[in-house]
């Protein structure tokens, strides 16, 4: 699995398309990894916030970090599959990011109840719904972020796997 990374990363970042490759990986990876730095610390003060980066922990910036480049990583690895194989590309990408933004966006903002109404609950239900299950993800905060870094990594590895599909190593 690693050797299959690194066979990747070889092929996207020293073959045609090096440039585009190191792009992406620079210019979406610092992006992603700004916002998950206001994301991941934003349950301790209610919202995305300059505030939310007094409450960033060294734990917390280096999963900021791993979410950030290691969801550009896949991206880059899958644009340079893109050219040479369809099949899977498109989602390998997706999933990683969705499965990314989970740990912050469902804790303390209005994700849920949003969702909550999108399925025609009542307010009261909503109201009296919402504080429960955010508050599992609060308790929960820190499993739903190993998870959502392991699900990114999964993503790598899987781009990984389309890339060196694709060609001979």
């Amino acid at each position: 699995m690693i050797r299959q990374v690194g066979a990747a990363v070889v092929l996207t970042f020293g073959g045609p398309g090096a440039g585009r490759a190191y792009a992406i990986l620079l210019l979406l990876g610092s992006a992603a990894t700004a916002f998950y730095l206001f994301m991941l610390p934003s349950p301790a003060v209610g919202g995305l916030s300059v505030v939310a980066l007094r409450y960033l922990t060294p734990w917390l910036a280096g999963a900021a970090a791993v979410l950030g480049f290691g969801f550009a990583l896949a991206v880059a690895i899958n644009a340079g599959a893109l050219t040479r194989r369809r099949h899977g590309v498109e989602a390998v990408g997706i999933g990683g990011l969705i499965a990314s933004l989970l740990p912050g966006s469902l804790c303390c903002t209005s994700v849920v109840p949003s969702l909550l109404a999108l399925l025609g609950l009542s307010t009261p239900t909503i109201l009296g719904t919402t504080g429960r299950i955010q508050s599992i993800f609060a308790l929960h905060e820190s499993e739903f972020i190993i998870a959502s870094v392991a699900a990114v990594l999964t993503s790598v590895v899987l781009a990984a796997r389309n890339r060196t599909a694709c060609c001979a190593v």
